[in-house]
């Protein structure tokens, strides 16, 4: 598998599911400019509800409509796999309960002044990811 990075920049994201894990997506789409609508009945604590669009019930047939991105973050195997099967082929799904039923997988990115570093572990450990990308970051400061 090769890595790509993808802008999505005021692009529209539907993260189903409001758990620990969406919290954790969320947070980085926002970072990096997403239009980002959430649907699940709750909320994690970490979800600022006034930085998303929150559709406020379970997911539903239809609920993936213009997104670009989507990511699949409930802990109901049965629902992440049915956002899998209902996405249009142009759109790409991360279904996070399911490494191997996904379209993509998460990078963590190391950044310096003028240019980025990607790390993955093509989805087998985003714990190591992240530990990678804080020794590439003090490296890179050094440049």
């Amino acid at each position: 598998m090769y890595p790509v990075m993808i802008n999505i920049y005021e692009k529209p994201v539907v993260v189903v599911g409001g758990g620990l894990v969406a919290s954790r997506k969320i947070k980085t789409l926002l970072a990096a400019g997403a239009w980002v609508t959430v649907v699940s009945p709750r909320l994690h604590e970490a979800i600022d509800p006034t930085r998303i669009h929150w559709v406020k019930r379970p997911y539903q047939t239809g609920d993936l409509t213009d997104a670009k991105l989507v990511f699949a973050c409930t802990d109901k195997d049965d629902v992440n796999r049915q956002v899998m099967e209902e996405a249009h082929p142009s759109q790409l799904v991360n279904n996070t309960g399911d490494k191997h039923f996904s379209d993509f997988y998460n990078v963590a990115i190391a950044r310096a002044k003028d240019f980025s570093v990607m790390i993955s572990t093509n989805g087998l450990s985003p714990a190591r990811s992240k530990e990678i990308r804080k020794k590439l970051e003090t490296i890179l400061e050094e440049l």
